[in-house]
């Protein structure tokens, strides 16, 4: 226990004698202090540095960046019903632009075929009529067989006055009980002679001849005119036809049909068989026959190489009507021609 206590003591005093005195003890902490920031500092910055490097490209690149464009202000409707106001920023605030409306054409089965209302007595020097429509009139044409005695009819009715260009002679006459004009062209070899008259408050009646009857008797012919159904024979049978439109013109080699009577070119859809022509313009098919198809800024068309008929089937719709290229097939594809069709 006493060498114990001695060595003990011996190891004491030798670490008493080693340690530094009180200052250079406190001053040594106080340069280990010094040493630790610095460092914590040098970390510090360096990690700054980092986040500076990765950064900055960053914000170059967000800045190189254009702006978002700002949003057009919503346009002011116009007041005026007839206009419509454009969804498109205008250089002139306060401008509109009017808009044609545009008609979406939609096929339905079958084809409501129109008549003529009239007809006239049989008689030996004359061929039954051939009923037609033309710019949206009703026409029966009465062939005359015999020439002496008898001459070419053509009764067309419409909704609006007949109108004429030209010198003529016209005389007042009363015809089916209402006053009527006796119209006539003298032109050779025979005076063309053409009676109209107002039949009701909506149909206006034209006969027209030639001068192988006389003026009685054109009155005549017009007072014989009989109420009876007379069919309008198409040159093609339609599987579809244009739904709401009316018809507008058939004769052997067309048919067509507008939005309304008188509406313009533009809302008019038709088919027409002409004389076999080249086609060119977008390749399609119809059955078993080549078509083309070309849009313009007057509408579209439809060419159909009619090999058999040695024909080309023309169907178009005008710059006021819209219709899918696929609609415009099937409608073709639904026109069988009849054998009293003559291409144009």
């Amino acid at each position: 226990m006493d060498d114990l206590n001695r060595l003990l003591g011996e190891t004491m005093r030798d670490a008493a004698e080693r340690a530094p005195a009180d200052d250079e003890l406190l001053s040594a902490v106080h340069r280990r202090s010094e040493r630790i920031r610095r460092q914590r500092i040098s970390i510090r910055l360096s990690a700054v540095a980092a986040l500076l490097a990765v950064g900055i490209p960053t914000a170059v690149t967000l800045l190189a960046r254009p702006s978002p464009p700002t949003p057009p202000a919503a346009p002011t409707a116009s007041a005026s019903p007839s206009r419509t106001a454009s969804t498109a920023p205008s250089p002139t605030p306060t401008a509109t632009r009017t808009t044609s409306a545009v008609r979406s054409v939609r096929l339905a089965a079958g084809y409501p075929a129109p008549s003529f209302p009239y007809t006239l007595p049989a008689t030996g020097g004359m061929k039954a009529p051939v009923a037609s429509m033309d710019g949206g009139n009703a026409v029966a044409f009465f062939e005359a067989t015999e020439q002496r005695r008898h001459a070419d009819v053509t009764v067309t009715v419409s909704s609006r006055k007949p109108a004429f260009t030209g010198a003529a002679s016209e005389t007042p006459v009363q015809v089916r009980g209402r006053p009527g004009t006796l119209r006539t062209v003298d032109v050779q070899p025979a005076r063309q002679l053409t009676l109209y008259w107002r039949e009701s408050a909506t149909r206006w009646i034209r006969l027209a001849t030639d001068d192988t009857y006389t003026a009685q008797q054109v009155v005549a012919l017009a007072d014989a005119l009989t109420p009876a159904p007379i069919a309008v024979s198409p040159p093609f049978r339609l599987d579809l036809s244009p739904a709401g439109f009316v018809t507008d013109t058939v004769t052997e080699s067309t048919m067509s049909f507008r939005t309304s009577a008188g509406a313009p070119d533009a809302d008019r859809f038709a088919v027409v068989l002409r004389k076999r022509r080249q086609l060119s313009g977008t390749p399609a098919t119809v059955g078993s026959y080549q078509a083309v198809l070309k849009h313009a800024a007057g509408g579209v068309t439809l060419d159909v190489d009619v090999t058999d008929w040695n024909a080309t089937l023309e169907v178009s719709a005008g710059s006021g009507l819209t219709i899918s290229d696929a609609d415009l097939v099937r409608f073709a594809a639904g026109v069988h021609i009849l054998n009293r069709s003559n291409p144009e």
